[in-house]
Order: C-alpha cells, then sequence, then structure tokens
C-alpha cells in the first residue's frame, strides 16, 4: 500500500513537467527600467505561481499557449499580459506611491479583487509596511489602521475594535478560518495576540461587512490574518533561509527567528522558529516601569504546497503559539490581586486546502478546507493577603470544514457559493487551593465541561458588472446548536438560527472614482460563554444566562473612492443599528445579589443601539521619493435602551504619515493623536481601567528607517519619540514610552 501511494505521488508531481511550456522573462520599474524583485507572477486560471528573483527574473510553466499572466506588486500598478511558449517576456510596471487601493485583496469576495474595486470599506496591512515599521506582536500591527482601534488590557493582549464592535462581535481569521470560537467573550480579549505576526503576509480588515461570506460574530467587521506562503520556482531548485534578530530599549523586547524554505517546480515548503521575550513595559511621561507586565512566547509555523498539476494543488499549514506567564497588570495595581496571570497561553492551528482552478466557467475555483485548532489557557489568580489560589483552564478543540466554489455565469457576473461547518468542544475546570494547608478542591470551572457548540452556515453571493454600475448581493442560512450538560444550573440544548443577506451598489464615474450604497445585515449567535459563564468579569461576577437570541444588525453605508497613480482617497459615512443585543443584568445566585463579595450579574437580549460614524483615508504622492497618507475616524454609539453611550467607544482619532521611498532606503515618520473620550457608560464609568472623567487624548511621533543590501536588511527607529504618557481608550496598560529599536534581518 505504501508503495502505490509513494508511486502515485511522484507520478502526479511529474506530470506538470510532462505538458509544461515553460517560459523565462524578467520584471522591470517602467520609470527607471531597474529590475522589480518579489513581484508575484500568476497564470490566469491555474495554480502556477511564482515571484521574480532580485535580479527581476523569473520563470514558469503555462498550461497553454497563449495564456495570461497577472503580475502584482506593492508600490506598483497591477498588469495582465498575454505571453505564448518560447518568447521571454520583458514586463514592465508602472510605479505607484500610494498603495492601498491598489491592493488585492481576497477577504472582502473570498476572490483575488483590487481594494479600490470593491463596495466595502478596507483597511490593508501589507509586508512591506510589517517589515519597515517591526511591529512588537499583533496587537500593534493594527495600530493607526482606518477604522480600527486597537485595545489592550494588558501587555500580553490585544483586542481590535471595527468601527467600534469587538471580542465576539468582531469576526477573527486566519487564512479564512475562523479563530472565533465557542467561549469568545464580549468585549475585548486577547486571543489575537496569540497569532504569530513573524509569517504574516498581510492583514485585511473588512468594516461594516462579512457576514454573507464568513457568518456569525461579522457585526463590526472582519480581520482575516493572510500568512506567507512559499511560492514554486520553475527551473533549478533553491533552498533559501533567513534569520531576524530585534531589541527594544529599556529590555522590553529581544526576539529571535530563523526559516528554512526549500522551492521546486512542484513542491514549495517554509518553516519557521521563533522566541520573544517582552520584559516589562516603560511608560510614557514620569510612569516609569509598569510591573508586571512582561511575558515570553515561543513559536513555530510550517507552511507549503504541492502542485499535482496545472489545475491542482494541496496547500498545508500548522502554526504553534505558547505564551508563558503573562500577567494582568491592571489587576495587580487596582484590583487586590497578588496574583493574577495566564500561563501558559496556547494557540495551536492546522489546517489542509484542496484547490482546483481551471477553464471550466462555472467552475472556475473550488477549494475544501479542513481544519483542527486549540485554544488553551490557564488562568491563575490569588487575592493579596489570602490563602485561596484558584486555577482555572479552558481548552477549545476546534474542528472545521468548509468549501468555496466560484463561477463565471457570463463574462460580467461571477457568483460565490459556499458552505461552512464548525465544531467546538470546550474542556474547563476549576482547582482551587489553600496555600498554608495544601488542601485542593475541584470546582465547577468557568464553563461547564465537555460543553459542545455546533456551526453550519451556507452562503451565495452575485457580483454583476455593467457598463457604468457594479452590484454585489447575497444571503447566508446559518443555524447553530448550543448543548451544555450543567450540574450545577440546568441543562441546554439551544438551537439559534440566522438569515442574512448585503447588498451593494457603485457607480463608476470615469476609470478613476467610484460612488458606492450598502446594505448589509449581520448577526451573533449566543455561544457558550454567553450561556454557561460562572465567573469574574471587570465589575462583578456572571452567572449562567436563560435562553438566548441572536443578536442582529443592519448597516447603512456611502462610500466614495478615487484613484490615480500619484492620489487616493477613500470615504466612507454608515449607519449601524444593532438589536437583540445581549447585555449583564443584576441578577441573584441563591437568594443573594452579590456572591464572594462580588455583585452577581447575567445575561440577556435587552438592548438595541446605534452606531453612526465616519472614516477617510488619503495618500499624496508628492515626488518620485515623497509621499504622505493619513486617515481619520469618528463614532458615536448611543445605547438606546439605557439612553446612554455605548460602552468603550473609540474617541476620534486618526494618523499622517510622511515617506521617504528611494531604491534601497526607506524612512516614515509617523503623527498618531486622539481626542479626549469623556462620552462614557454607566459600564465605563464602573470600568476601572478608564480614568475618572474619561481617557485623555493624546498625539505620539514614531520615526523609523531601514536600509535593505542584497541580502541583509537593518531597520529601525524611535517610538514615541516625545515621550507621551498615553494609554487607548478602555486599556489596561499605558503605552511604550520613548523606546530605541532594531531589528536586523539576514536572507541567503
Amino acid at each position: 500500500m505504501f508503495k502505490a501511494v509513494t508511486i502515485f505521488l511522484l507520478y502526479a508531481c511529474a506530470l506538470p513537467q510532462l505538458f509544461a511550456q515553460r517560459i523565462d522573462g524578467i520584471i522591470l520599474d517602467a520609470n527607471t527600467r531597474l529590475p522589480v524583485a518579489g513581484a508575484q507572477i500568476t497564470v490566469v486560471n491555474s495554480i502556477n505561481q511564482t515571484k521574480s528573483a532580485i535580479d527581476g527574473t523569473f520563470a514558469i510553466d503555462l498550461p497553454a499557449s497563449p495564456s495570461i499572466l497577472a503580475i502584482t506588486c506593492t508600490g506598483f500598478e497591477s498588469s495582465e499580459v498575454q505571453v505564448i511558449s518560447g518568447n521571454n517576456p520583458e514586463i514592465v510596471l508602472d510605479p505607484l506611491n500610494v498603495q492601498f487601493l491598489e491592493s488585492v485583496i481576497v477577504t472582502a469576495s473570498r476572490k483575488d479583487m483590487a481594494a479600490f474595486k470593491t463596495p466595502g470599506a478596507v483597511s490593508v496591512i501589507t509586508l512591506s509596511e510589517l517589515k519597515a515599521r517591526a511591529p512588537r506582536a499583533m496587537a500593534d500591527v493594527l495600530t493607526g489602521a482606518t477604522g480600527v482601534w486597537m485595545q489592550k488590557t494588558n501587555l500580553g493582549g490585544g483586542s481590535p475594535f471595527v468601527r467600534g464592535l469587538t471580542g465576539n462581535q468582531t469576526l477573527l481569521l486566519i487564512d479564512g478560518i475562523r479563530l472565533n470560537n465557542a467561549t469568545f467573550r464580549y468585549g475585548p480579549n486577547q486571543y489575537f495576540n496569540t497569532l504569530d505576526h513573524y509569517v504574516m503576509n498581510k492583514v485585511e480588515v473588512v468594516r461594516g461587512s462579512g457576514s454573507v461570506l464568513y457568518g456569525s460574530d461579522a457585526m463590526g467587521g472582519v480581520v482575516n490574518v493572510i500568512t506567507q506562503t512559499p511560492d514554486y520556482l520553475f527551473g533549478e531548485n533553491r533552498i533559501s533561509g533567513n534569520g531576524n534578530l530585534k531589541f527594544i530599549s529599556r529590555g522590553m523586547e529581544q526576539s529571535v527567528s530563523a526559516g528554512l524554505a526549500y522551492q521546486a517546480s512542484n513542491l514549495a515548503i517554509m518553516g519557521n522558529v521563533n522566541y520573544k521575550n517582552f520584559g516589562d513595559l516603560h511608560a510614557g511621561g514620569d510612569l516609569g516601569f509598569e510591573r508586571p507586565s512582561g511575558y515570553d512566547e515561543t513559536g513555530i509555523n510550517l507552511k507549503g504546497k504541492v502542485r499535482l498539476s496545472n489545475n491542482w494543488q494541496i496547500t498545508f499549514a500548522y502554526n504553534s503559539m505558547v505564551q508563558r506567564d503573562v500577567p494582568r497588570f491592571d489587576q495587580v495595581t487596582q484590583k487586590g490581586y497578588q496574583t493574577y496571570t495566564t500561563d501558559p497561553q496556547i494557540h495551536r492551528l492546522a489546517y489542509s486546502k484542496l484547490e482546483h482552478t481551471g477553464k471550466n466557467p462555472l467552475v472556475r475555483k473550488i477549494s475544501v478546507v479542513f481544519s483542527g485548532q486549540l485554544s488553551d489557557e490557564t488562568r491563575k489568580m490569588q487575592k493579596q493577603n489570602s490563602t485561596l489560589l484558584q486555577i482555572e483552564n479552558d481548552a477549545v478543540h476546534t474542528i472545521g470544514l468548509f468549501s468555496v466554489l466560484q463561477s463565471e455565469i457570463r463574462a460580467n457576473w461571477n457568483a460565490i457559493t459556499g458552505i461552512e461547518y464548525y465544531a467546538d468542544k470546550v474542556d474547563s475546570k476549576k482547582t482551587e487551593i489553600t496555600t498554608d494547608t495544601g488542601e485542593e478542591v475541584e470546582v465547577r470551572g468557568l464553563y461547564p465541561d465537555d460543553s459542545r457548540m455546533n456551526n453550519l452556515g451556507i452562503f451565495h453571493a452575485h457580483t454583476l458588472e455593467l457598463e457604468k454600475f457594479h452590484l454585489q448581493f447575497g444571503g447566508r442560512f446559518n443555524a447553530v446548536q448550543i448543548q451544555v450538560s450543567d450540574d450545577v444550573f440546568r441543562d441546554v440544548n439551544l438551537k439559534p438560527k440566522s438569515l442574512v443577506g448585503n447588498g451593494s451598489l457603485q457607480y463608476l464615474a470615469g476609470a478613476k472614482n467610484r460612488i458606492i450604497l450598502s446594505v448589509n445585515s449581520a448577526f451573533r449567535a449566543p455561544n457558550i460563554n454567553d450561556i454557561s459563564t460562572l465567573g469574574l468579569f471587570d465589575y462583578g461576577i456572571e452567572i449562567p444566562a436563560e435562553d438566548l437570541l441572536p443578536e442582529k444588525s443592519l448597516t447603512v453605508e456611502s462610500g466614495y473612492k478615487r484613484l490615480t497613480k500619484s492620489f487616493l482617497l477613500s470615504l466612507y459615512v454608515f449607519n449601524t443599528r444593532l438589536n437583540d443585543l445581549i447585555e449583564r443584568v443584576p441578577a441573584q445566585y441563591n437568594g443573594n445579589d452579590s456572591l464572594n463579595g462580588e455583585k452577581v450579574y447575567k445575561k440577556l437580549n435587552i438592548a438595541q443601539s446605534n452606531i453612526t460614524g465616519f472614516e477617510a483615508e488619503t495618500g499624496i504622492r508628492l515626488s518620485s521619493v515623497f509621499s504622505v497618507q493619513g486617515n481619520i475616524t469618528w463614532l458615536f454609539g448611543e445605547n438606546i435602551t439605557n439612553h446612554e453611550p455605548m460602552r468603550r467607544i473609540p474617541p476620534l482619532n486618526g494618523k499622517v504619515a510622511l515617506q521617504y521611498n528611494h531604491k534601497s532606503l526607506f524612512s516614515e515618520a509617523e503623527f498618531f493623536w486622539a481626542t479626549k473620550q469623556n462620552r462614557l457608560s454607566q459600564g465605563d464609568i464602573d470600568d476601572h481601567r478608564i480614568p475618572d472623567g474619561g481617557t485623555p487624548g493624546w498625539t505620539v511621533l514614531n520615526i523609523h528607517a531601514g536600509y535593505t543590501w542584497q541580502h541583509v536588511a537593518l531597520h529601525g527607529g524611535i517610538r514615541n519619540l516625545f515621550n507621551e504618557a498615553y494609554r487607548t481608550h478602555g486599556s489596561g496598560i499605558d503605552e511604550m514610552g520613548r523606546a530605541v529599536w532594531l531589528a536586523l534581518q539576514v536572507s541567503f
């Protein structure tokens, strides 16, 4: 049997070469005629893909002659070129110093599309930006992105607010796979920070939509972390590698990573191992070190793909992140804990994807993805002057399976059809240890042990492109089942269902301008955290809820986009109405309104809220080497039920950045700002993380630069140049004070 499988795989991998029509070419800058390295070259309607080398050259197999090559590269306009076998094409790309609307994204429509052409409001953080800014962790990657506000409960946490919503009301994805699971809680959480930024290719944020294509939780939007994928090398096989070193002054970071890759025409595989030691944060002004806040983490990542033919390939990936001794600075300094830490915090993901791309218009592309995921956290808590140590452990095991079909009904009419299924199993336990006697008692965990949640969704969406109008519309049916056996409270068998839809109309006012009107409905199914939590939160203790319904939202937005070679502009105005919101209300436990000195709450579908907002992003190419970019976001959130502001709504905020980019040298000055947020709900007033009277406004200047010489890249900069003492609204820890950082990358 093993011999037969081996022969089959060798034969399958040899098939592309038997029928290959290989061509060699070069990618050049249209202005300078210099080689363009790292350009992505894809044969349209096939899985054949590669990148240009450091000298701009490339080789690739053609499934037929003629074929069309699609070329994309950060800093250049995308291009499509028809080629024939036997030719050596010279392809020139026009520089584009203002990039984000030209970036190719997949999240908004589940297929490759330029951001400029999507009706949705999108934010994109590219690989070149990640290398230039060298973020400390995932919590820093989206800082300053249009429409995104990063809250940090602690140094090891980081929760993106998208259009004023976060936690289980904003959907997080990894390569299109759900990170959100049955225990994602309302409000900020730490799970985004369990992803490894060392293997990221880009981060895409779709603001205000996504529920039709991705299901529950996408009421604020969708954040999709897309990891790096190795490219096939059509020619001589190659082994390459890279190493990275980084440090931040005052001992706030020392990190190291190493990676290896193997590339051939039918096999491409890459791996990365990294270790990061984060010391206690040193805040700005006179705040000094905020202890305890430091922790360390280890990441292991593997990704590869096998080309079975010109139209079939298999991709496989494994990601592991282990964080150790991650403290809650706010709980230790403000809530009377001598110990409050997560040790360890573990996230692991493994998946495989089978893809087919071909010429049949009704089956233009089909993919099937199978995934397994683990989210495992252990919390250790002990109050000051107490002998009781509490250790809670929650492990969520998730199995996922989904398939997506892309069809071309007509030359101007595309469709997406998909089905997805996720199954969560929750293991939860709690141990209470009396430290002076060593006595241990097992009690009910945060959730009932062996709780289960199943999530099934079916969706269908269309894109119709007419001469002056582009229309998108679609719908989704979702069914969820929650099964909980609770010995302390009651058993639960809940089966919420949802039906959502979206529609958008784009008017093309010439090739450079688009006027957009969109309507999107979304939902969030109640999960095990809503139904069965028994434990502490910010200002009380929560007990299990009664039957809950899905939360619902309806967003109406209008937008305008303009893109030229030297100017871009994106404007959006929106209103989101949220209904059947699940909120905590005062309750009783065994006839008492308090438990262990904490007020008792439970969740009900009782609230209705409204969010109105404005988002703007612009970029101007001042010259061949200088450009300026900026954005601004304003939100107004109102809890209609309680006649008060919504919780944790970010203040008016934005950024302005001046960039210099010439050949191998890059530099940037970033100016971030936020006004004071004193529109507070009662929950904000009760939240110990928000100062009395609200969170003060702030202005911060960061500068950084980088130089690349062949296989060596050196980046560095100064963060918070003027040593401002500040924190983002809703956070439990302040931001970094003035600090110097350096990062060195060597490749071979």
